[in-house]
């Protein structure tokens, strides 16, 4: 078999971690532009330009935006011909606007709009291939419609360009003409059928020239339409006209994309700022708030809406056949839907913490009632923030959280004068949470779900605009240490402060709590009944790791049919199985994916601890990477002697024991109990000794219950016993071993050495064919240079970890058996979640064994 690919090392994390940082520092600056356009007065203008925006605007502006969005669906039409397969317009329809609505919002539109359309379209029977063909038309139909489109604005309207760029109206002309002239060369060269081209090594393809016209045409109606829905929000008297907005327009949204900010917030912003230098900035800013909200939050909403109008009907019937096909598109992404709602109604909770109370509320509130609606108001939001990713994982406990706190939010914001459409997306997102609760089924706690980079990055954005928000809404007041406990109808500043301070002290909470909870109360651990219905499956095992379920330290997941099992338990944020499932191989295959959907339950990362190669594919097929912990030492039993020179050194080790007195039996399970004393005092012993504690999980403890389950194999001198280990055995696989070894300090000289000899040759006169001596962690690695980084930083722990643990002594140890050595894994997600799921996998292992042990079992 050949080594799967490593997993890629925290080097990837890093990385992930520069891109929010930069994309938080690019906020940061954008915003801190926004302010600079303004006095000590900047919100009061805002507000003002607000009001003066008709509801006649207001509609057009919606208008526009969702025909927009209308045109976007046609690129994914023209991608689903190009490919000859026929889809009902119903899925089309509902998976390209919520490819759109997403990508729109989320940024990365390619990525997030193709992660969508791969589970939309994949489930019509798309290849990949296919389904990138229609991701490759919208980016596209993007490019060409705003190459086009720029440059006609150049050439037509230059002197709106030339206001925002260092260079003079005719030179914007001509660039505009040569744009215009590239745009038509290029229309030309692709000819009938397409054509590649070759950019610094990179291939980029371009369609056949009625394809590029088709989506040019229907990118240039989409971005007009999208542009004009922010042009008739501007004022009437705006010199620009819309042909040149347009090319300014495209400016703004060129700069958010390449700031990777989801929706390009704040750069699109201050970008329209220096392209409409001639227009109030209060006015420019007004209407990008209404254009925020119906061009990106009213189409999350009716995505919303989607989710929830058919999860409210009976069943649906077989000849609803529209209705059918677009909750079929639709129903595997109601949880991103509703959890990205769910964080847009946490910021919007947040965000109008901070805003003042409007002063008509003023005249009726409670001052008591007010100060403390504003505050669990702004909680509301940072708790939802919080458990929006766990939505988006279907966890059951953030779906009882958000639902409980979208019922209860319109109240604190109606007593604290808050916005009414704030309240009214509340609402709306219980109906969704509550309609779609059958799919949020997974038992994991809060605590318990691993974050993920883009989530971090969104909170930090949103905390960034809020901290942001504060100081230029309050800029006017002066900082005193007074404000934080002035509490009056009036004090909108100290009502935003303390609540601001609310939000941070519940992210601190949230994050030491996080930081603390390294564990979780573990699964209910097998029962005496349960694990002797496991002796037929035991019998039959191939494999004497097996025996392990016998600790009684884990749970056991079985099959209908009571064929095979695994054996596992959870910590920290891991399920982790206990090797590779016992049974026949094609029970084995169906209880890995069991495993994993028990995991996707729970809410957990699915681990496969000291796996072989048997499953390999099956692991893989699971989207779980392979790397290597170390290779497992088997002895050949079949014929074993001690005769000639390659066994020179074992004779000469048996026969030293014999003469230091030595004596070798093996003592039946009904024997066991009686020698318990003596064990127990060598366990003791050997304990002290050793200065460490019992192990569990991969090891077998000193328990009279799971010894007395076992032969014991012992080593006596002068008739006391000196060392022993309980023998495992897989008769149908002809494999013997051991698990717990223990001896006492004044043992002579060499005495596992003699046990093991014994131990082979006892094995060998019994018919056993192999004799396991355990694994070698970390040995068996690729040493080349070209090894994979897991490679290159196991050899190193390897090496730099020799005094702690002695790696490489103890395969000396077991060489000198002559072993012959095969491969064990671990099988979990790759990324970040690899090395967590190696943290958790050797935390249990240090574990106190005995816990759960009077539970009730798992079955």
């Amino acid at each position: 078999m050949t080594e799967p690919s490593p997993a890629p090392s925290s080097r990837v994390g890093w990385r992930r971690a520069a891109t929010v940082i930069f994309s938080l520092g690019i906020l940061a600056l954008a915003l801190r532009g926004l302010a600079n356009e303004f006095d000590d007065h900047g919100y009061r203008a805002i507000r003002d330009a607000f009001h003066q925006l008709g509801a006649g605007q207001i509609a057009l502006t919606v208008v526009l935006g969702l025909a927009s969005y209308a045109c976007l669906i046609g690129f994914d039409a023209i991608g689903l011909r190009r490919s000859g397969k026929r889809l009902h317009p119903a899925r089309v329809g509902i998976t390209a606007f919520l490819a759109h609505t997403l990508g729109q919002t989320l940024g990365f539109a390619a990525l997030t709009g193709g992660a969508v359309r791969l589970r939309g379209y994949g489930g019509a029977g798309l290849t990949l291939a296919e389904i990138g063909q229609v991701v490759l038309m919208s980016t596209l139909g993007f490019m060409f419609g705003a190459w086009l489109l720029l440059s006609l604005a150049f050439l037509l309207e230059p002197g709106a360009a030339a206001l925002a760029l260092p260079v003079s109206a005719q030179a914007v002309r001509v660039l505009g003409a040569a744009g215009l002239l590239a745009y038509l060369g290029t229309v030309l060269l692709v000819g009938r059928e397409g054509r590649s081209f070759q950019i610094r090594g990179h291939a980029l393809w371009l369609p056949d020239r009625r394809t590029m016209l088709g989506v040019t045409v229907l990118s240039v109606v989409e971005l007009v339409l999208a542009s004009a829905a922010f042009y008739v929000l501007l004022p009437m008297d705006t010199p620009t006209g819309l042909p040149g907005f347009v090319g300014l327009y495209l400016v703004a949204v060129l700069a958010g994309l390449i700031s990777s900010v989801p929706a390009g917030l704040g750069v699109f912003e201050w970008s329209l700022l220096k392209l409409l230098p001639q227009v109030a900035p209060a006015a420019v800013l007004a209407a990008a708030l209404i254009y925020r909200v119906t061009y990106y939050v009213l189409p999350l909403l009716l995505a919303t809406v989607l989710g929830v109008a058919p999860a409210l009907r009976k069943p649906l019937r077989v000849s609803a056949g529209a209705t059918r096909a677009g909750w079929t598109a639709l129903r595997p992404w109601l949880p991103q839907i509703i959890a990205l709602a769910v964080f847009s109604v946490g910021a919007a909770l947040v965000i109008d913490g901070t805003l003042p109370t409007p002063r008509r509320h003023l005249l009726h509130a409670s001052l008591p009632v007010l100060e403390t609606s504003h505050l669990i108001g702004s909680l509301a939001g940072v708790v939802l923030l919080l458990i929006g990713q766990g939505l988006q994982r279907r966890s059951h406990a953030a779906w009882m959280l958000a639902l409980a706190i979208c019922v209860i939010a319109p109240l604190p914001i109606w007593l604290r004068g808050g916005q009414v459409l704030i309240a009214l997306a509340s609402v709306l997102v219980a109906a969704a949470l509550w309609a779609s609760r059958r799919e949020f089924y997974r038992q994991g706690a809060l605590l318990d779900e691993a974050w993920s980079w883009p989530w971090i990055r969104n909170l930090g954005l949103v905390l960034v605009a809020v901290i942001w928000l504060l100081f230029f809404v309050y800029s006017h007041v002066e900082y005193q240490n007074e404000l934080w406990w002035q509490f009056a109808a009036q004090g909108n500043a100290p009502r935003a402060l303390r609540a601001l301070l609310v939000v941070a002290i519940a992210l601190a909470i949230f994050g030491l709590a996080r930081l603390l909870h390294s564990t979780r109360t573990p699964l209910p651990s097998a029962d005496a009944a349960t694990l002797d219905a496991l002796g037929p499956i035991l019998a039959d095992a191939q494999d004497t790791q097996a025996c392990l379920v016998l600790t009684a330290d884990k749970a056991v997941l079985r099959d209908d049919a009571q064929r095979g099992f695994v054996m596992m338990q959870r910590y920290g944020g891991s399920l982790i199985a206990m090797g590779d499932p016992v049974g026949p191989p094609e029970v084995a295959r169906a209880l890995i994916w069991r495993f994993r959907e028990e995991a996707d339950r729970l809410g957990l990362r699915p681990v496969f601890y000291q796996v072989g190669e048997a499953y390999w594919q099956t692991y893989l097929d699971l989207g779980l990477t392979l790397v290597k912990l170390g290779e497992e030492a088997m002895v050949p039993l079949q014929g074993f002697t001690l005769e000639g020179r390659e066994r020179a050194d074992l004779r000469q080790a048996w026969n030293r024991g014999k003469r230091g007195g030595l004596s070798f039996r093996v003592a039946t399970p009904a024997e066991v109990p009686a020698l318990m004393p003596a064990l127990a005092a060598v366990s003791q012993q050997w304990l002290d000794e050793k200065a460490g504690d019992e192990k569990g999980f991969s090891l077998g403890s000193f328990d009279p219950v799971y010894l007395a389950r076992f032969p014991v194999a012992v080593v006596e001198a002068e008739g006391r016993i000196v060392a022993f280990a309980n023998l495992w055995q897989a008769p149908a696989g002809q494999e013997l071993s051991v698990d717990l070894m223990r001896h006492v300090d004044d043992a002579p000289k060499g005495t596992m050495d003699f046990l093991f000899i014994e131990l082979f040759l006892w094995g060998s006169a019994n018919g056993f064919q192999r004799f396991s001596l355990g694994m070698a962690p970390l040995s068996g690695l690729a040493q080349h240079r070209l090894a994979g980084r897991w490679n290159r930083f196991a050899n190193v722990v390897a090496r730099h970890g020799e005094r702690f643990y002695g790696f490489s002594g103890l395969r000396r140890f077991k060489s000198k058996f002559a072993p012959v050595w095969r491969a064990r894994y671990l099988a979990a997600p790759g990324g970040m979640h690899l090395p967590a799921a190696l943290l958790d996998a050797t935390r249990l292992i240090s574990l106190d064994p005995r816990r759960g042990k009077n539970e009730a079992p798992v079955r």
